[in-house]
Protein backbone atom coordinates (compact mmCIF):
# COMPACT_ATOMS: atom_id res chain seq x y z
CA UNK A 1 0.00 0.00 0.00
CA UNK A 2 2.98 2.29 0.22
CA UNK A 3 2.55 5.49 2.24
CA UNK A 4 -1.14 6.01 1.60
CA UNK A 5 -1.95 6.03 5.30
CA UNK A 6 0.44 8.90 5.96
CA UNK A 7 -0.62 10.84 2.88
CA UNK A 8 -4.33 10.37 3.52
CA UNK A 9 -4.09 11.71 7.06
CA UNK A 10 -3.26 15.09 5.53
CA UNK A 11 -6.34 14.97 3.29
CA UNK A 12 -9.03 13.19 5.30
CA UNK A 13 -9.99 12.80 8.91
CA UNK A 14 -10.50 9.10 9.66
CA UNK A 15 -11.36 6.45 7.06
CA UNK A 16 -8.26 5.23 5.26
CA UNK A 17 -6.47 2.13 4.08
CA UNK A 18 -3.95 0.50 6.35
CA UNK A 19 -0.66 -0.04 4.50
CA UNK A 20 0.51 -3.56 3.85
CA UNK A 21 3.97 -2.56 2.51
CA UNK A 22 3.90 -5.58 0.28
CA UNK A 23 3.58 -5.69 -3.49
CA UNK A 24 1.41 -8.45 -4.93
CA UNK A 25 1.42 -8.97 -8.70
CA UNK A 26 3.21 -5.65 -9.04
CA UNK A 27 0.04 -3.94 -7.93
CA UNK A 28 -2.26 -3.12 -5.04
CA UNK A 29 -3.44 -5.07 -2.04
CA UNK A 30 -6.36 -4.08 0.17
CA UNK A 31 -5.57 -4.11 3.86
CA UNK A 32 -7.90 -3.43 6.76
CA UNK A 33 -10.11 -0.38 6.44
CA UNK A 34 -11.17 2.05 9.10
CA UNK A 35 -14.59 3.53 8.26
CA UNK A 36 -15.16 4.23 4.55
CA UNK A 37 -13.89 6.76 2.05
CA UNK A 38 -12.35 7.08 -1.39
CA UNK A 39 -8.96 8.09 -2.73
CA UNK A 40 -8.23 9.55 -6.12
CA UNK A 41 -5.24 7.91 -7.77
CA UNK A 42 -4.26 11.26 -9.29
CA UNK A 43 -3.59 12.45 -5.72
CA UNK A 44 -1.20 9.58 -5.15
CA UNK A 45 0.98 9.49 -8.22
CA UNK A 46 -1.41 8.12 -10.84
CA UNK A 47 -1.26 9.41 -14.40
CA UNK A 48 -3.90 9.51 -17.12
CA UNK A 49 -1.56 9.37 -20.11
CA UNK A 50 -2.13 5.83 -21.49
CA UNK A 51 1.58 5.16 -20.83
CA UNK A 52 2.25 5.14 -17.11
CA UNK A 53 1.72 1.76 -15.41
CA UNK A 54 -0.67 2.78 -12.65
CA UNK A 55 -0.45 -0.61 -10.94
CA UNK A 56 2.80 0.72 -9.46
CA UNK A 57 1.02 3.66 -7.90
CA UNK A 58 -0.72 4.04 -4.55
CA UNK A 59 -4.00 2.40 -3.52
CA UNK A 60 -7.27 3.86 -4.74
CA UNK A 61 -10.98 3.40 -4.49
CA UNK A 62 -11.82 6.01 -7.13
CA UNK A 63 -10.53 5.78 -10.71
CA UNK A 64 -11.59 9.13 -12.26
CA UNK A 65 -12.26 9.79 -15.91
CA UNK A 66 -9.25 9.27 -18.14
CA UNK A 67 -7.34 6.39 -19.72
CA UNK A 68 -4.87 4.44 -17.60
CA UNK A 69 -2.40 1.69 -18.48
CA UNK A 70 -2.07 -0.89 -15.71
CA UNK A 71 -0.24 -4.15 -15.18
CA UNK A 72 -1.64 -6.98 -13.03
CA UNK A 73 -3.52 -5.86 -9.91
CA UNK A 74 -4.79 -7.81 -6.89
CA UNK A 75 -7.19 -6.17 -4.43
CA UNK A 76 -7.43 -8.59 -1.53
CA UNK A 77 -9.16 -8.69 1.87
CA UNK A 78 -10.08 -9.37 4.57
CA UNK A 79 -11.31 -5.82 5.18
CA UNK A 80 -12.96 -4.31 8.24
CA UNK A 81 -15.97 -2.84 6.45
CA UNK A 82 -17.55 -2.41 3.02
CA UNK A 83 -15.35 -1.57 0.02
CA UNK A 84 -16.37 0.60 -2.93
CA UNK A 85 -14.30 0.51 -6.09
CA UNK A 86 -15.61 3.34 -8.25
CA UNK A 87 -14.46 3.17 -11.86
CA UNK A 88 -15.13 6.22 -14.00
CA UNK A 89 -12.11 5.95 -16.29
CA UNK A 90 -10.86 3.33 -18.74
CA UNK A 91 -8.15 0.94 -17.54
CA UNK A 92 -6.10 -0.66 -20.33
CA UNK A 93 -4.07 -3.84 -20.04
CA UNK A 94 -0.61 -4.14 -21.58
CA UNK A 95 -0.77 -5.68 -25.04
CA UNK A 96 1.70 -8.41 -24.02
CA UNK A 97 0.84 -10.14 -20.75
CA UNK A 98 1.98 -13.51 -19.45
CA UNK A 99 -0.16 -14.02 -16.38
CA UNK A 100 -3.23 -15.94 -15.25
CA UNK A 101 -5.24 -12.82 -14.46
CA UNK A 102 -5.14 -9.07 -14.92
CA UNK A 103 -7.46 -7.43 -12.37
CA UNK A 104 -8.49 -9.51 -9.32
CA UNK A 105 -10.82 -8.92 -6.37
CA UNK A 106 -10.32 -11.57 -3.70
CA UNK A 107 -11.71 -12.52 -0.26
CA UNK A 108 -13.83 -9.39 0.24
CA UNK A 109 -17.22 -9.11 1.92
CA UNK A 110 -19.54 -6.23 0.91
CA UNK A 111 -17.67 -5.13 -2.20
CA UNK A 112 -19.25 -2.66 -4.61
CA UNK A 113 -17.68 -2.22 -8.03
CA UNK A 114 -19.51 0.56 -9.83
CA UNK A 115 -19.17 3.40 -12.30
CA UNK A 116 -19.47 4.27 -15.96
CA UNK A 117 -15.88 3.26 -16.75
CA UNK A 118 -14.43 -0.03 -17.85
CA UNK A 119 -11.60 -2.47 -18.50
CA UNK A 120 -9.93 -2.79 -21.91
CA UNK A 121 -8.02 -6.07 -22.18
CA UNK A 122 -6.43 -5.11 -25.53
CA UNK A 123 -6.76 -8.72 -26.64
CA UNK A 124 -6.41 -8.38 -30.40
CA UNK A 125 -2.87 -9.78 -30.48
CA UNK A 126 -3.77 -12.58 -28.07
CA UNK A 127 -6.68 -13.73 -30.25
CA UNK A 128 -4.44 -14.01 -33.28
CA UNK A 129 -1.95 -16.18 -31.37
CA UNK A 130 -4.44 -18.23 -29.35
CA UNK A 131 -3.47 -21.91 -29.55
CA UNK A 132 -5.08 -23.08 -26.31
CA UNK A 133 -6.94 -25.85 -28.14
CA UNK A 134 -3.55 -27.47 -28.86
CA UNK A 135 -1.40 -26.27 -25.95
CA UNK A 136 -2.72 -27.18 -22.46
CA UNK A 137 -0.07 -24.91 -20.93
CA UNK A 138 -1.17 -21.80 -22.75
CA UNK A 139 -1.60 -18.76 -20.53
CA UNK A 140 -3.98 -15.95 -21.40
CA UNK A 141 -5.10 -13.60 -18.62
CA UNK A 142 -8.70 -13.29 -17.48
CA UNK A 143 -9.56 -9.59 -17.47
CA UNK A 144 -11.42 -9.36 -14.14
CA UNK A 145 -11.56 -12.08 -11.47
CA UNK A 146 -13.93 -12.24 -8.51
CA UNK A 147 -12.62 -14.88 -6.10
CA UNK A 148 -14.41 -15.66 -2.82
CA UNK A 149 -16.46 -12.46 -2.86
CA UNK A 150 -19.60 -12.33 -0.68
CA UNK A 151 -22.66 -10.06 -0.37
CA UNK A 152 -21.48 -7.82 -3.18
CA UNK A 153 -22.57 -5.92 -6.30
CA UNK A 154 -20.94 -5.17 -9.65
CA UNK A 155 -22.92 -2.49 -11.45
CA UNK A 156 -22.62 -0.33 -14.54
CA UNK A 157 -19.05 -1.10 -15.56
CA UNK A 158 -17.90 -2.40 -18.93
CA UNK A 159 -15.30 -4.83 -20.22
CA UNK A 160 -14.05 -4.83 -23.80
CA UNK A 161 -11.61 -6.91 -25.84
CA UNK A 162 -10.45 -9.29 -23.11
CA UNK A 163 -7.59 -11.65 -23.94
CA UNK A 164 -9.49 -14.60 -22.42
CA UNK A 165 -12.58 -14.55 -20.17
CA UNK A 166 -13.92 -11.07 -19.48
CA UNK A 167 -15.12 -11.83 -15.94
CA UNK A 168 -14.57 -14.97 -13.88
CA UNK A 169 -16.52 -15.81 -10.72
CA UNK A 170 -15.09 -18.45 -8.35
CA UNK A 171 -16.18 -19.47 -4.87
CA UNK A 172 -18.52 -16.49 -4.48
CA UNK A 173 -21.76 -16.17 -2.51
CA UNK A 174 -24.52 -13.60 -3.07
CA UNK A 175 -22.86 -11.63 -5.86
CA UNK A 176 -24.95 -9.55 -8.27
CA UNK A 177 -24.00 -8.22 -11.71
CA UNK A 178 -26.33 -5.43 -12.78
CA UNK A 179 -26.24 -3.42 -16.03
CA UNK A 180 -22.78 -4.57 -17.07
CA UNK A 181 -21.65 -4.23 -20.67
CA UNK A 182 -19.26 -6.76 -22.20
CA UNK A 183 -17.99 -6.62 -25.76
CA UNK A 184 -15.53 -8.42 -28.02
CA UNK A 185 -15.79 -9.39 -31.71
CA UNK A 186 -17.19 -12.78 -32.65
CA UNK A 187 -13.76 -14.01 -33.83
CA UNK A 188 -12.17 -13.47 -30.38
CA UNK A 189 -11.67 -17.03 -29.11
CA UNK A 190 -12.24 -18.02 -25.47
CA UNK A 191 -13.61 -14.60 -24.50
CA UNK A 192 -16.53 -15.80 -22.36
CA UNK A 193 -18.45 -12.83 -21.01
CA UNK A 194 -19.08 -14.05 -17.45
CA UNK A 195 -17.94 -17.51 -16.34
CA UNK A 196 -19.37 -18.77 -13.05
CA UNK A 197 -17.82 -21.63 -11.07
CA UNK A 198 -18.36 -23.20 -7.63
CA UNK A 199 -20.58 -20.36 -6.44
CA UNK A 200 -23.98 -19.82 -4.82
CA UNK A 201 -26.54 -17.06 -5.23
CA UNK A 202 -25.10 -15.38 -8.34
CA UNK A 203 -27.31 -13.19 -10.52
CA UNK A 204 -26.74 -11.35 -13.79
CA UNK A 205 -29.44 -8.85 -14.79
CA UNK A 206 -30.19 -6.06 -17.29
CA UNK A 207 -26.87 -6.57 -19.09
CA UNK A 208 -25.58 -6.55 -22.66
CA UNK A 209 -22.98 -9.16 -23.61
CA UNK A 210 -21.41 -9.88 -26.98
CA UNK A 211 -18.27 -11.99 -27.31
CA UNK A 212 -16.45 -14.66 -29.30
CA UNK A 213 -17.54 -17.41 -26.89
CA UNK A 214 -20.34 -18.00 -24.38
CA UNK A 215 -22.04 -14.80 -23.24
CA UNK A 216 -22.50 -16.51 -19.87
CA UNK A 217 -21.09 -19.93 -18.98
CA UNK A 218 -22.13 -21.78 -15.83
CA UNK A 219 -19.62 -24.42 -14.78
CA UNK A 220 -19.63 -27.16 -12.13
CA UNK A 221 -20.43 -26.62 -8.46
CA UNK A 222 -22.99 -23.85 -8.90
CA UNK A 223 -26.23 -23.40 -6.96
CA UNK A 224 -29.01 -20.82 -7.21
CA UNK A 225 -27.91 -18.99 -10.37
CA UNK A 226 -30.29 -16.43 -11.90
CA UNK A 227 -29.86 -14.81 -15.32
CA UNK A 228 -32.48 -12.17 -16.12
CA UNK A 229 -32.91 -9.70 -18.98
CA UNK A 230 -29.60 -10.31 -20.71
CA UNK A 231 -29.05 -9.38 -24.36
CA UNK A 232 -26.56 -11.85 -25.84
CA UNK A 233 -24.86 -11.62 -29.23
CA UNK A 234 -22.59 -12.25 -30.92
CA UNK A 235 -21.25 -15.32 -29.16
CA UNK A 236 -21.99 -18.94 -28.38
CA UNK A 237 -25.12 -18.27 -26.35
CA UNK A 238 -25.88 -18.87 -22.67
CA UNK A 239 -24.51 -22.23 -21.55
CA UNK A 240 -24.61 -24.57 -18.60
CA UNK A 241 -21.33 -26.41 -18.90
CA UNK A 242 -19.27 -27.83 -20.12
CA UNK A 243 -19.63 -30.42 -17.36
CA UNK A 244 -17.93 -33.74 -16.71
CA UNK A 245 -14.39 -33.03 -17.80
CA UNK A 246 -12.74 -33.35 -14.37
CA UNK A 247 -13.05 -35.86 -11.51
CA UNK A 248 -13.70 -33.38 -8.67
CA UNK A 249 -16.73 -31.59 -10.11
CA UNK A 250 -19.64 -30.74 -7.81
CA UNK A 251 -23.31 -30.77 -8.96
CA UNK A 252 -25.12 -27.90 -10.66
CA UNK A 253 -28.45 -27.24 -8.96
CA UNK A 254 -30.96 -24.48 -9.51
CA UNK A 255 -30.35 -22.34 -12.60
CA UNK A 256 -33.00 -19.94 -13.97
CA UNK A 257 -32.39 -18.17 -17.29
CA UNK A 258 -35.31 -15.86 -17.96
CA UNK A 259 -36.45 -12.97 -20.16
CA UNK A 260 -33.31 -12.96 -22.36
CA UNK A 261 -32.76 -12.14 -26.03
CA UNK A 262 -30.14 -13.89 -28.17
CA UNK A 263 -29.22 -12.41 -31.53
CA UNK A 264 -27.07 -14.08 -34.19
CA UNK A 265 -25.40 -16.48 -31.75
CA UNK A 266 -24.02 -19.94 -32.54
CA UNK A 267 -26.23 -21.42 -29.83
CA UNK A 268 -29.19 -20.22 -27.84
CA UNK A 269 -29.75 -21.85 -24.45
CA UNK A 270 -27.49 -24.85 -24.04
CA UNK A 271 -26.48 -27.62 -21.66
CA UNK A 272 -23.24 -29.36 -22.62
CA UNK A 273 -21.41 -32.32 -21.06
CA UNK A 274 -18.37 -34.34 -22.10
CA UNK A 275 -19.01 -37.92 -23.31
CA UNK A 276 -15.99 -39.40 -21.49
CA UNK A 277 -16.74 -38.06 -18.02
CA UNK A 278 -14.31 -39.55 -15.47
CA UNK A 279 -16.93 -39.48 -12.68
CA UNK A 280 -20.70 -39.42 -12.33
CA UNK A 281 -22.23 -35.94 -11.90
CA UNK A 282 -25.54 -34.11 -11.61
CA UNK A 283 -27.21 -31.12 -13.28
CA UNK A 284 -30.76 -30.54 -12.06
CA UNK A 285 -33.52 -27.94 -11.68
CA UNK A 286 -32.63 -25.98 -14.81
CA UNK A 287 -35.19 -23.51 -16.22
CA UNK A 288 -35.13 -21.57 -19.50
CA UNK A 289 -38.12 -19.26 -19.65
CA UNK A 290 -39.36 -16.39 -21.83
CA UNK A 291 -36.47 -16.37 -24.33
CA UNK A 292 -36.41 -14.61 -27.71
CA UNK A 293 -34.20 -16.05 -30.45
CA UNK A 294 -33.18 -13.92 -33.43
CA UNK A 295 -31.46 -15.89 -36.18
CA UNK A 296 -29.76 -18.26 -33.71
CA UNK A 297 -27.93 -21.28 -35.10
CA UNK A 298 -29.01 -23.83 -32.45
CA UNK A 299 -31.78 -22.22 -30.37
CA UNK A 300 -32.44 -25.09 -27.92
CA UNK A 301 -29.71 -27.62 -27.36
CA UNK A 302 -28.70 -30.30 -24.88
CA UNK A 303 -25.44 -31.85 -26.05
CA UNK A 304 -24.11 -34.73 -23.97
CA UNK A 305 -21.59 -35.55 -26.69
CA UNK A 306 -19.79 -32.20 -26.41
CA UNK A 307 -16.27 -32.74 -27.71
CA UNK A 308 -14.53 -29.62 -29.06
CA UNK A 309 -11.45 -30.13 -31.21
CA UNK A 310 -11.95 -33.94 -31.11
CA UNK A 311 -10.17 -34.04 -27.76
CA UNK A 312 -12.23 -36.82 -26.13
CA UNK A 313 -13.50 -40.36 -26.65
CA UNK A 314 -16.87 -39.95 -28.32
CA UNK A 315 -17.54 -43.68 -28.16
CA UNK A 316 -18.15 -43.32 -24.42
CA UNK A 317 -21.35 -42.03 -22.85
CA UNK A 318 -21.57 -39.07 -20.52
CA UNK A 319 -21.92 -39.84 -16.80
CA UNK A 320 -23.68 -36.54 -16.05
CA UNK A 321 -27.30 -37.06 -15.07
CA UNK A 322 -29.42 -34.18 -16.39
CA UNK A 323 -32.87 -33.87 -14.83
CA UNK A 324 -35.76 -31.48 -14.11
CA UNK A 325 -35.23 -29.25 -17.15
CA UNK A 326 -37.87 -26.80 -18.39
CA UNK A 327 -37.93 -24.94 -21.70
CA UNK A 328 -40.90 -22.56 -21.67
CA UNK A 329 -42.08 -19.76 -23.97
CA UNK A 330 -39.14 -19.73 -26.37
CA UNK A 331 -39.93 -17.83 -29.56
CA UNK A 332 -38.17 -16.52 -32.66
CA UNK A 333 -36.07 -17.67 -35.57
CA UNK A 334 -33.47 -20.35 -36.14
CA UNK A 335 -30.51 -19.90 -38.49
CA UNK A 336 -30.47 -23.65 -39.16
CA UNK A 337 -33.14 -26.25 -39.99
CA UNK A 338 -32.76 -28.02 -36.62
CA UNK A 339 -34.20 -25.65 -34.04
CA UNK A 340 -34.38 -28.15 -31.16
CA UNK A 341 -31.61 -30.67 -30.49
CA UNK A 342 -31.73 -32.72 -27.29
CA UNK A 343 -29.00 -35.36 -27.36
CA UNK A 344 -28.77 -37.08 -23.99
CA UNK A 345 -26.53 -39.73 -22.51
CA UNK A 346 -27.17 -43.40 -23.29
CA UNK A 347 -25.90 -44.39 -19.84
CA UNK A 348 -27.86 -41.70 -17.97
CA UNK A 349 -30.79 -40.57 -20.17
CA UNK A 350 -32.20 -37.13 -19.40
CA UNK A 351 -35.01 -37.26 -16.86
CA UNK A 352 -38.06 -35.03 -16.39
CA UNK A 353 -37.54 -32.72 -19.38
CA UNK A 354 -40.48 -30.45 -20.22
CA UNK A 355 -41.12 -28.23 -23.25
CA UNK A 356 -44.01 -25.80 -23.56
CA UNK A 357 -44.92 -22.86 -25.79
CA UNK A 358 -42.07 -23.25 -28.29
CA UNK A 359 -42.28 -21.46 -31.63
CA UNK A 360 -39.06 -21.40 -33.67
CA UNK A 361 -39.11 -20.85 -37.40
CA UNK A 362 -36.35 -21.26 -40.00
CA UNK A 363 -36.29 -18.62 -42.71
CA UNK A 364 -34.66 -21.04 -45.17
CA UNK A 365 -37.50 -23.54 -45.11
CA UNK A 366 -38.93 -26.19 -42.83
CA UNK A 367 -37.81 -26.40 -39.21
CA UNK A 368 -37.13 -29.74 -37.51
CA UNK A 369 -36.00 -31.22 -34.22
CA UNK A 370 -34.09 -34.21 -32.92
CA UNK A 371 -34.16 -35.97 -29.56
CA UNK A 372 -32.08 -38.91 -28.32
CA UNK A 373 -32.23 -40.81 -25.02
CA UNK A 374 -34.99 -38.61 -23.63
CA UNK A 375 -38.79 -38.74 -23.38
CA UNK A 376 -39.80 -35.11 -22.88
CA UNK A 377 -43.19 -33.94 -21.69
CA UNK A 378 -44.88 -31.50 -24.04
CA UNK A 379 -47.57 -28.91 -23.34
CA UNK A 380 -49.00 -26.08 -25.39
CA UNK A 381 -47.86 -25.37 -28.92
CA UNK A 382 -44.50 -26.87 -29.92
CA UNK A 383 -43.04 -25.84 -33.25
CA UNK A 384 -41.20 -27.66 -34.61
CA UNK A 385 -42.78 -30.80 -33.23
CA UNK A 386 -40.41 -33.23 -31.49
CA UNK A 387 -38.99 -36.24 -33.25
CA UNK A 388 -36.65 -38.99 -32.04
CA UNK A 389 -33.35 -39.77 -33.75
Amino acid sequence: MGDIMTASSQLLSGSLFRPSHRDILNGWRLGAIVDASSFNILDFGGASDSKTDNAKGKNSVLIPKGTYLSGSVLLEGKCNGPITFQLQGLIKAPVDMNSYSWFSFSHIDQLTVTGSGGFDGQGQKAWANNNCDKDPNCKLPISVRFDFITNSVVQGISSINSKAFHMNVLGCNNLKFISVRISAPENSRNTDGIHIGESTGISVAHSIIGTGDDCISIGPGNNDINIFDVQCGPGHGISIGSLGKYTNEEPVKGVVIQHCTLTGTDNGVRIKTWPDSPKQGIATNLTFDDIIMKNVQNPIIIDQQYCPFGSCNQKKSSLIQISKVKFNNIQGTSASPIAISIICSKTFPCQDVELSKINLKYNGGDTSSTTTNVKPRVSGQIFPSLSSA
